[in-house]
């Protein structure tokens, strides 16, 4: 017995009533093959979307749907590997976020409580719909912010930490204890009934604790499907999760900037040998990488320039310590402030080693110093002055913050900082050199109204 049938022809395709009962959509597409547009539950729909694909053929916009049949993880590593223009650290953040969370199974918790598992690098390209990509940021959210939380609970309970507790709840219920040295099983104890062996702590997991992680994954996701789109392999971009790719900043707590006083107590706190990589830090805005990659060939005291070509490479890649700024837009050349000039010439003529490429603000030992002993350095600097909560790079934000004070406008701002951006690049790149001297003048002037901070670097100079 055949199959009833009932088929309807346009110009361009067909509708037919299949045995299930559902209408089937086909076309005949500009490569001469035939091919379905799926099934649907009415006449009507079938109709729409087979009038909605010979539109996109009449205006030239059609697409190959069998074009996106490469499987998403492997394209995305070729990709990768074909983008010669970013930085080493860069790809080695991008590789992470692709193996951890782009071809990797996640899973998806359901609302009745199961599970089931979601692989984005396992599906092809033009499988991958908004649907999936939502579900799959979820899972990516829920399992960063889970890990992270994770982090955190272990560095609380590190010996170190548990230690240092100890001997603060020791010193403050009468036990003698060592300032350092193994802690008497008997004190040890006391606290661990008292307690219950959690070190207290004012700290909590971060707000945004995995946010970060995951808007990270979310915008190479969407970066790596615009590429898609733009090769031809899939027709638009399925990541269109509203706000994704900066949840990281919604719930941000605004940092407290370090003032100008306490960026020379901060310095004052620091080793001698990098006293003065505080107040350059702060006086220019560079990044810490950049810092200290800086050179001897990188430095014009007489122009009070800082020429930045290279920052400190990210370890385990291999290729030696130094590798390219972050972006292109990082190679650019900084301006002092006098003071920081004064500071930075002290520092060169003592500790600098001779020869061009000798490290500015490198080891005793002329290597690069790595980021673990500044941590240290700094944390201990950042406690005698009371400040616990500033990072690093706090003092580049302070910096740009000053900056802005002296009356940059954004696109100098984005020039002194070395922040990519094609739109502000075209309203500063030919004035660049005049408003970055312009600026470092204005910096002198807001510095000079601190006689006090001012003082406190000069003695310390001539120290």
């Amino acid at each position: 017995m055949t199959t009833q049938r009932s088929a309807h022809r346009r110009a361009s395709g067909a509708i037919r009533r299949l045995r299930s009962g559902r209408w089937q959509a086909r076309y005949t597409g500009p490569d001469g093959l035939l091919r379905t547009l799926g099934t649907f539950e009415t006449k009507g729909a079938a109709d729409l979307a087979l009038a909605d694909e010979t539109s996109r053929m009449s205006r030239g916009q059609w697409h190959d749907p069998h074009r996106g049949d490469v499987q998403l993880g492997e394209w995305f590593r070729e990709w990768l590997a074909s983008r010669a223009e970013i930085a080493e650290s860069t790809r080695a953040i991008y590789q992470g976020l692709l193996d951890r969370w782009i071809d990797a199974p996640l899973t998806v918790e359901r609302p009745n409580g199961r599970t089931r598992v979601i692989h984005l690098g396992a599906q092809t390209l033009g499988s991958v719909t908004p649907a999936d990509v939502r579900t799959w940021d979820s899972a990516v959210l829920a399992e960063s912010t889970r890990r992270a939380i994770g982090k955190f609970e272990r560095a609380r309970r590190h010996p170190l930490r548990v230690n240092a507790a100890i001997r603060v709840w020791a010193a403050e219920n009468g036990w003698t204890v060592a300032a350092t040295g193994r802690i008497a099983a008997s004190v040890r104890q006391a606290w661990l009934e008292e307690t219950g062996g959690v070190p207290a702590t004012d700290k909590t997991p971060n707000r945004n604790a995995g946010r970060t992680e995951a808007s990270q994954a979310y915008r190479f996701l969407h970066t790596g499907m615009a590429q898609a789109v733009e090769d031809g392999l899939i027709a638009a971009n399925p990541c269109r999760v509203k706000g994704a790719s900066q949840r990281d900043s919604k719930d941000r707590t605004e940092r407290r900037i370090a003032s100008v006083e306490e960026i020379w107590a901060l310095a004052d706190a620091m080793p001698e040998r990098y006293r003065a990589s505080v107040i350059v830090a702060f006086c220019s805005g560079l990044r810490a990488g950049e810092l200290f990659a800086l050179q001897r060939r990188h430095v014009d005291l007489e122009a009070r320039t800082l020429r930045v070509e290279q920052s400190l490479a990210r370890p385990g890649l291999g290729g030696g310590p130094l590798s390219s700024t972050k972006t292109r837009a990082g190679r650019r050349v900084v301006v002092l402030p006098t003071v920081a000039v004064e500071a930075l010439a002290e520092h060169m003529a003592r500790f600098t080693p001779a020869g061009k490429d000798a490290l500015v603000f490198g080891t005793s030992t002329g290597k690069p110093l790595d980021s673990g002993h500044r941590s240290v350095m700094f944390a201990r600097a950042r406690t005698s002055i009371g400040r616990e909560d500033l990072t690093w790079h706090d003092q580049r934000h302070s910096a740009m913050t000053m900056v802005a004070a002296a009356g940059a406008t954004l696109p100098e701002l984005m020039q002194r900082a070395g922040h990519a951006s094609a739109r502000a690049a075209l309203h500063y790149q030919h004035a660049a050199n005049e408003a970055e001297r312009r600026i470092a003048d204005q910096l002198d002037e807001v510095l000079a109204r601190h006689p006090t901070n001012l003082a406190i670097n000069r003695h310390s100079l001539n120290n």
